[in-house]
Order: C-alpha cells, then structure tokens, then sequence
C-alpha cells in the first residue's frame, strides 16, 4: 500500500502528463493547426456578388476566358502554395465585395485569379481555401 503523500505525487504527476499529452501545453509541433476557410454565408455573398450577368467579372477575365490552363489549375489548390509567378496576376477582392463580407482573417487575404477564389496565409502563401466562381 502507497503512503498518500506518493498517491498525491503520483496522481498529480499523470495528471500534468496528461494534460500535455492533450496538447495543453505540449510543444507546438504536437498539436495540429486549423486554418480558417470560406465560411458558407461568405460563399453565397461572393457567388450573389458575381452571379452570370452582374458584370463584375474581374476585367482581365473577358479576354482569356476565363480558363486556366492545366498546369496552374493543378497548382491552385487547398494545401498547396501560391506560385511566386502568379503573385503579380492574382487580384484582390473588389472593396465593395469585402466590405460585405467583412475582414479577412489576420494574417490571412482573399484573391481572385481566373474563376478562383482563394484564401491565402500572407507569410507562407498557403492556399488554405479555395472555392470556384462562377461568372
């Protein structure tokens, strides 16, 4: 039979054990991160926004149609990074658009390139959503 004194030690020793075990105070590296994504009542406001026939298309878009081609469509996806050739072609949301959406995230902007809607971490360009657009 343990003395209570060690019951009390022990007890209290699992107890810490397992509270960092639950990632409440375990290294960083042991817990896994969440990432904001495009919440469903933002989807609706940027699909109203750009329905077929709003004439908000992004200009650049009437001329190219709009299409991707193969190689970036393949790039632009959740989980994958921002190319450091496209950072210069995607657009910001249009001010209106973000005004009824209401702020990005910190640390996080909203872009548009071709019919793609992105949510992007602005210090790694970890395309953390994407949903598509249609115009």
């Amino acid at each position: 039979m343990l003395d209570p004194m060690w019951r009390v030690f022990i007890l209290t020793l699992l107890a810490t054990v397992g509270a960092a075990a639950q990632g409440n105070g375990g290294p960083p590296q042991e817990r896994k991160e969440r990432y904001p994504a495009f919440r469903d009542a933002e989807v609706r406001l940027i699909e109203d926004y750009y329905r077929p026939g709003s004439g908000k298309a992004p200009p650049g878009l009437a001329k190219r149609g709009g299409d991707l081609p193969p190689g970036l469509t393949q790039q632009l996806r959740r989980g994958g990074t921002l190319p450091p050739g496209l950072e210069s072609k995607v657009e910001p949301f249009p001010a209106d658009l973000e005004k009824r959406i209401g702020p990005a995230p910190a640390g996080y902007r909203r872009l548009l390139f071709g019919k793609a809607a992105l949510l992007v971490q602005n210090t790694t360009k970890l395309i953390v959503d994407i949903i598509s657009v249609s115009f």
